[in-house]
């Protein structure tokens, strides 16, 4: 049985996954702000990924530096790479007045914010097995809030989502997102899997975390 650990970086969570022989994986990474928080976190552990759940500032500001001091390979999905790669900015939309004002707060960080560039090294498809890293799982594809947006799904039932959904209060759509149609597919899928836990990206975590 896998270990997971909470991160709290600000209003972003960040989650340490522990496999049962030691090796550890990293799901998105924070701000820059919280960059040694994490890093303290991840140093005496075996790490083998830097999961990147979608190629928002907020999940990805901190990849270039973590690379490096942990010396360890960074995935994404393939849609998202030029998010990070290359410096490409994707508006969000919104439904709603309050989707609306999220995504137009949401849109200028992701213009002003700045994401130092790297380049990722493992491309995260649906239904790669996470095993390689020491992990009991496999990625699954979750686009709506970003095109590439990727989720990590647990053997023993638990699924990280990335901003697929959020967990305010209760896991739920995202309030901003690239393609609407796509994202409340991607939600459909996860709640037709019946998975145990949810752990968003942002808002509560499950209990026991």
């Amino acid at each position: 049985m896998e270990e997971i650990f909470t991160i709290s970086c600000g209003n972003a969570n960040v989650y340490l996954i522990t496999g049962p022989d030691g090796r550890s994986i990293l799901i998105d990474t924070g701000t820059e702000r919280y960059r040694e928080k994490v890093l303290k976190q991840c140093a005496a552990r075996k790490m083998t990924l830097i999961f990147l759940t979608h190629g928002h500032f907020d999940h990805c500001q901190n990849v270039a530096y973590l690379a490096r001091a942990l010396n360890c390979p960074v995935g994404i999905g393939a849609e998202d790479i030029p998010l990070v790669q290359a410096g490409v900015k994707r508006s969000v939309c919104g439904c709603g007045i309050w989707g609306q004002c999220y995504a137009a707060a949401s849109n200028w960080n992701i213009r002003h914010q700045k994401i130092p560039a790297f380049q990722p090294t493992v491309t995260l498809s649906d239904g790669m097995s996470l095993s390689e890293y020491g992990i009991d799982g496999q990625v699954i594809a979750l686009p709506g809030h970003t095109q590439g947006s990727v989720g990590a799904l647990l053997n023993s039932g638990s699924l990280f989502v990335g901003d697929a959904m959020q967990s305010i209060p209760r896991p739920a759509a995202s309030w901003c997102f690239e393609d609407r149609e796509a994202m409340e597919r991607s939600v459909s899928a996860i709640r037709q899997r019946g998975v145990s836990r949810i752990y968003c990206g942002h808002g509560r975590t499950p209990r026991g975390t």
